[in-house]
C-alpha cells in the first residue's frame, strides 16, 4: 500500500480550534505523520488511540488511525478502529477502504473482506487493487475454483495487467498447480520486468515449481532486488534439490554417486565461507550442515553422518525430522539398533501425518520395526508392523482414472509383516504368506528374494536357488538377488559362483549391507579352521569309557585351495582307568577334504599308538546331498578311532565300514539311519545300527524345545572279550532338549540348553533296565569365526545287569583365522 493520507486527513491539524485534536499542535501532528510515513508508527498511533477515546465518532482521525495501523501491519487494530466508528463503506476513501479490506483478510474475516473489496470495485473501477484483493480472499477462504475462475475473467479483460496475473498465480497456488503459477508469474515478469515485487514473485514460483537451479540463476541476475541472505537461501535450495536428486536411479551404476560427491564437495566449500560471514549467516550455515547430512546418507558415508549429527546435537542445534530419519537409518546401518530405535520413535511421535507422504511415514515405521528386531524386542516390533499394515489401504484411487490401482505401500507392509514372522522363527507362517504373495505378484523381485531367504532359513537351498533364478530373469543384476544367490551358493558349496558374485557386488555396490553380508560369509569361508573337541568323565564307573577318562581331538584345516580343496592335520589323546589297568591312546592324522556342490569327501592317513609300537591307519568318508531333503553317505576306516579304548589297551583294533541316510524335512524335523559293521582283530564281528530323530515342539525367538529319539541296537559275534561286548542289546532313549538364548546381537550369541531324557536298555541275558539322563550346557558364539561350548551330562543306566552312573563334561571349539 502507498503510504499516503487523504487530503482531508492531512488537513486534520486545522481542526485543533474545534477541539478535534486539541491535545496536539498542528506542527506536532504534522511531524507525527511524517515520521509514520518513514516507519516510526508508534508515536502517531499512541496519539490517535488516545484521541479515539475522547472523540469516538471523529471519522477523520479514525481514517488516519486506520491508515497508519495498516502501514504498521496491525490488522486487528485497523479492524478495531474501523468498527469503532462504523462508517458507511460506500463513503470510505480509496486508501482507507483498501486498508480495512486487507485487515479483514489478514484476520481471516473472509465475508467482510469480500464485501469491501467488491465495494471498492464498484466505486473505483479503475483501481485493480480491489479485484486483486477479491481473488486472493477467495483463495485464502478455501474457494480456489472460484478464485481461479475470477482471475481468468479479469485476465481476459485486462491481459496486460501484471498485478492481476500475480493474483491469478496466487489462486493457482492455492489449488496446487505450481506450473500454472509459474506461467502467470512469468507473464507478469514479461509485462513488468523492472518491478521488484513482480521479480520476487517469479523467483518464488520457480522455487515452488521445483526449479531451484533456475530460481538461483535468475536471482543472480538481479542483485539489486535480491538481498544476499535471500540469494544464499536460493543457493541452499538448489544444493538441497541436488542432494535429493542424487538418490534417484541413474543411467549407469558408476554414476550413482557422481551428483552426491559433487554436492558434498560444494557443501564443504560453502560452509566455511558462510561461517566467515558471522552471526547473520548462522541459520543458513546450519541449514547447509543439515542438508549435507542428507547427502552423506545418500552417499552411504554413515559413520561420517552420525559423527556430524552428534556434533551438531552437542552444539544445541535443533534438527528437522527428515534428517533424524536419515540418522536413524545410519545408526541401523552401523549396527547400533538401540540408537536407531530411539530416533525413529522420536520422529514418529513428532511427525504431522498431514505434512509427510504415506511412503515416508511407512519408511519410518519399517525403520523402527527393523531397529526393534535387531534390538531383540520382537513383541514391540510385531506391534509396529501390524499398526503399519492397518494404516495402508489395499487400493489407491488416482484422480482422472476410473479403475483403482494396487497400493505398493500396502504390498511392502505385507512383505515386511511376512518377514517379521521369519524373524521370530515362525518360519512356517512366513513361508506360506510369502508363497501366497508371490502367487499374486509373480513379477515382484523383492517378494521372490524374501521367499528365497526364508527357504534358505528352512534348509532348502535348492528351492531358494530356483526362486532366485526366477528373480534373476526379472532383474538380473539387482543387489538383493545377487547377494541371495551368493549366500545360496555358499550353502550349496558352489564356491566359484559364490566368489564371482561376492567380487561382482564388492566392485559394483561396496556400500550395500547385502554386499557386506555376503563378503563376510565369503571371508569366513576362506579362513583356516581349527576344531577342538573333548570330553572328561567325572565320577564315572562305566565299563565302556572307564573311570576318570579323558579324550581330546584337534584338527586344523587349511584355507581353501582353489575353492574346493582343503588339507588338514591333527591329533588327539584318550585315557581311562579300567579294572585291568590304565589305557592310553594317541593318534595323528592328515589328509585332504574335497567340497563341491552337495558333496563332501575326506581322505585321511593316520598313525596310532595305544600299546607297543605305532600302527598306521586310513579313512575315507563321503556325504552327498541328493536334494534339499535327502542325504546319503558312508565311510570306511582301517584302524578306526572309534575302537573302544578298553579294546585298544588289550591291543585289539577294529576296522569299520558305515553307511547312513538322512531325511530332513526342514529346520524343525530330521531323521537319520546309520548302519556300521565292524571287524575286531580278536575275531569279533559287530553290527551296529542307530536311528536318530528330532521333532520341534515349540519355537519362539529365544526358546526352542526339541524332542529327540534315539533307537540303537548292537550285535556281537563274540561275548568273551576284554571290553564291553554284549551279545545283543537295544536302547530306546527319548529326550527333551530346551535351548534358551541368553544374549544375542547379530553374530554374537550366548545360549544355554537343558536336557532331560528317560528310556530303556535291554541286553540279552541281563534283562531290561531304565536309563535316565540330565544335562546342562552353554554355547557362546563371538562371531561367525569363533564359537565355543561346553555341557555336563549325568547318566544312570545298566551294563551287564549292573546299574552304573557317570557324569561327563564335553566341550568343543571352532576357530577360523
Amino acid at each position: 500500500m502507498r503510504k499516503t493520507l487523504s487530503c482531508f486527513c492531512l488537513a486534520a491539524a486545522t481542526l485543533t480550534s474545534n477541539g478535534v485534536l486539541a491535545a496536539v499542535s498542528r506542527a506536532d501532528y504534522d511531524a507525527l505523520i511524517r515520521n509514520a510515513r518513514t516507519g516510526d508508527y508508534e508515536p502517531a498511533l499512541i496519539m490517535l488511540r488516545e484521541h479515539s477515546i475522547d472523540h469516538p465518532r471523529d471519522l477523520r482521525a479514525a481514517y488516519d488511525h486506520i491508515l497508519i495501523a495498516g502501514w504498521a501491519k496491525r490488522s486487528e487494530e485497523v479492524v478495531t478502529a474501523y468498527e469503532a466508528v462504523q462508517p458507511r463503506p460506500n463513503r470510505l476513501p480509496q486508501d482507507v477502504l483498501n486498508s480495512v479490506a486487507q485487515a479483514y483478510r489478514d484476520t481471516q474475516q473472509w465475508d467482510n473482506a469480500l464485501m469491501l473489496y467488491r465495494e471498492g470495485q464498484k466505486r473505483y473501477p479503475r483501481q485493480t487493487a480491489f479485484s486483486v484483493g477479491e481473488i486472493m480472499v477467495l483463495a485464502d477462504a478455501g474457494r480456489p475454483e472460484e478464485a481461479v475462475s475470477l482471475g481468468r475473467e479479469w485476465i481476459a479483460k485486462k491481459p496486460e495487467n501484471p498485478d492481476l496475473r500475480l493474483a491469478l498465480s496466487y489462486a493457482y497456488r492455492s489449488s496446487a498447480a505450481p506450473f500454472a503459477v509459474l506461467q502467470e508469474t512469468d507473464q507478469a515478469r514479461n509485462l513488468a520486468p523492472n518491478k521488484a515485487y513482480v521479480t520476487r514473485e517469479y523467483l518464488d514460483s520457480l522455487k515452488h515449481a521445483g526449479l531451484a537451479y533456475a530460481a538461483f540463476e535468475s536471482a543472480k541476475l538481479h542483485p539489486e532486488l535480491i538481498p544476499p541472505e535471500r540469494l544464499r537461501d536460493l543457493q541452499a535450495d538448489y544444493l538441497a534439490q541436488l542432494a535429493r536428486l542424487a538418490g534417484e536411479p541413474t543411467r549407469q551404476e558408476a554414476e550413482r554417486f557422481a551428483i552426491a560427491d559433487s554436492v558434498i564437495a560444494e557443501y564443504d566449500r560453502l560452509i566455511p565461507d558462510w561461517q566467515a560471514l558471522g552471526p547473520e549467516a548462522d541459520k543458513q550455515v546450519l541449514r547447509l550442515q543439515v542438508d549435507r547430512l542428507q547427502a552423506l546418507h545418500i552417499r552411504k558415508r554413515m559413520k561420517e553422518l552420525v559423527d556430524e549429527y552428534e556434533t551438531l546435537v552437542a552444539q544445541g542445534a535443533t534438527l528437522p525430522n527428515y534428517i533424524r530419519n536419515d540418522v536413524a537409518a545410519a545408526y541401523l546401518y552401523l549396527r547400533q539398533p538401540e540408537k536407531a530405535r530411539d530416533l525413529y520413535r522420536q520422529v514418529l511421535a513428532d511427525t504431522d501425518l498431514k505434512a509427510v507422504s504415506a511412503g515416508e511415514h511407512l519408511s519410518n515405521q519399517t525403520g523402527l520395526f527393523y531397529s526393534l528386531i535387531e534390538s531383540e524386542q520382537f513383541d514391540d516390533a510385531s506391534q509396529v508392523i501390524e499398526a503399519a499394515q492397518v494404516e495402508q489401504p489395499r487400493w489407491r484411487y488416482i484422480k482422472g482414472l476410473v479403475e483403482r490401482v494396487p497400493n505398493e505401500l500396502y504390498l511392502y507392509s505385507e512383505q515386511t509383516a511376512a518377514l517379521s514372522l521369519f524373524y521370530v522363527d515362525d518360519t512356517v507362517a512366513a513361508q506360506h504368506r510369502l508363497e501366497e504373495m508371490v502367487n499374486h505378484a509373480p513379477r515382484n523381485v523383492g517378494l521372490r528374494t524374501a521367499l528365497a531367504n526364508v527357504y534358505r532359513g528352512r534348509s532348502w537351498p535348492r528351492r531358494a536357488e530356483k526362486e532366485l533364478k526366477m528373480a534373476e530373469a526379472l532383474e538380473a543384476r539387482a543387489v538383493e538377488v545377487e547377494a541371495g544367490q551368493g549366500l545360496t551358493a555358499m550353502q550349496l558349496q558352489e564356491w566359484a559362483q559364490a566368489r564371482s558374485l561376492s567380487l561382482d557386488l564388492a566392485a559394483r555396490f561396496p556400500e550395500e549391507k547385502a554386499t557386506d553380508t555376503l563378503a563376510r560369509e565369503w571371508a569366513v569361508h576362506n579362513k583356516a579352521e581349527l576344531r577342538v573337541t573333548g570330553e572328561r568323565g567325572i565320577a564315572s564307573d562305566s565299563p565302556v569309557s572307564g573311570s576318570g577318562d579323558l579324550k581330546i581331538d584337534t584338527v586344523l584345516y587349511s584355507a581353501p585351495i582353489k575353492d574346493n580343496l582343503r588339507v588338514f592335520g591333527g591329533g588327539g589323546y584318550a585315557t581311562g582307568e579300567f579294572e585291568e589297568g590304565t589305557g592310553h591312546y594317541r593318534w595323528l592324522r592328515t589328509g585332504v577334504e574335497w567340497r563341491s556342490r552337495g558333496l563332501t569327501t575326506e581322505l585321511e592317513a593316520s598313525m596310532h599308538r595305544y600299546g607297543s609300537g605305532t600302527q598306521p591307519g586310513a579313512r575315507v568318508s563321503t556325504a552327498y546331498d541328493i536334494n534339499d531333503h535327502w542325504m546319503v553317505g558312508g565311510s570306511a576306516e582301517w584302524r578306526s578311532r572309534d575302537t573302544p579304548l578298553r579294546a585298544l589297551r588289550s591291543d585289539i583294533t577294529s576296522n569299520t565300514v558305515s553307511a547312513f541316510v538322512r531325511w530332513r524335512a526342514n529346520e524343525r524335523r530330521e531323521w537319520s539311519f546309520a548302519y556300521s559293521p565292524s571287524r575286531f582283530s580278536d575275531g569279533n564281528d559287530r553290527q551296529y545300527a542307530i536311528v536318530n530323530g528330532r521333532e520341534r515342539l515349540y519355537t519362539s525367538p529365544k526358546i526352542k524345545a526339541d524332542l529327540h529319539l534315539t533307537v540303537a541296537t548292537m550285535h556281537n559275534s563274540e561275548e568273551d572279550a576284554p571290553y564291553f561286548n554284549p551279545r545283543a542289546d537295544l536302547e530306546i532313549m527319548p529326550s527333551l532338549n530346551l535351548t534358551h538364548v541368553l544374549h544375542r546381537k547379530y553374530e554374537t550369541v550366548w545360549e544355554q540348553n537343558f536336557l532331560v531324557g528317560a528310556g530303556v536298555y535291554a541286553q540279552r541275558g541281563h534283562g531290561t533296565g531304565g536309563i535316565l539322563a540330565l544335562g546342562y550346557g552353554m554355547r557362546y558364539q563371538f562371531s561367525e569365526a569363533f564359537q565355543i561350548g561346553a555341557n555336563i551330562t549325568g547318566i544312570s543306566r545298566p551294563y551287564d545287569g549292573v546299574r552304573e552312573r557317570e557324569a561327563r563334561v564335553m566341550f568343543e571349539m571352532t576357530f577360523r583365522f
